[in-house]
């Protein structure tokens, strides 16, 4: 299977005005308002463009170059708010990595697709043991003629119960 690149290169702007109004313009723009958090810095407030940004976003542990009026920043996603109707992002917090934090995430990445196989395996065994996850009942029951369920004895349920089983309390009633 071939690797997923992890990296990517985005191009960032700052953005002068902030608040709702102007995050909204600039989601109408095809934009993406964001926030990049660094350890040594004041907060920057940037604008990302939606299409390449949310290609990049999908993969996961991605580790984002960015570029901004000549800067270079290494950033991850910290927190991504979505739309819950239309498939877009709202606002993204990034968070500068340093080079430890680099190396970790690049083997996190590397590793992502055995990560999501054990958490994979791990919730199919779950299913399996409850066994109401897969749909499937959990016991086949019987109905004796007095009404009284009981497991059922070959493993198969038993059909309805029997005629005179059902008329059985209407019949107490009556006395």
């Amino acid at each position: 299977m071939a690797k997923k690149e992890t990296v990517f290169s985005l191009s960032a702007q700052i953005r002068d005005n902030f608040g709702k109004g102007a995050s909204r313009r600039d989601r109408q723009n095809d934009r993406i308002p964001a926030v990049v958090y660094g350890k040594d810095q004041a907060p920057l407030h940037v604008s990302l463009d939606h299409h390449t940004a949310s290609l990049a976003l999908r993969v996961p542990y991605v580790t984002i170059n960015l570029e901004l009026d000549g800067k270079k920043f290494v950033v991850a996603p910290r927190e991504i708010q979505k739309d819950a109707i239309k498939p877009i992002y709202k606002h993204v917090d990034l968070v500068v990595l340093n080079d430890k934090e680099q190396k970790e995430r690049l083997d996190l990445a590397e590793r992502s697709e055995e990560i999501a196989a054990a958490a994979l395996k791990v919730r199919l065994e779950i299913a399996a043991k409850s066994k109401m996850d897969l749909g499937e009942v959990a016991a086949p029951v019987a109905v004796a003629a007095d009404g009284t369920a009981a497991p059922a004895a070959d493993g198969a349920a038993a059909a309805a119960p029997a005629a005179d089983a059902k008329e059985a309390p209407a019949e107490k009633d009556k006395k």
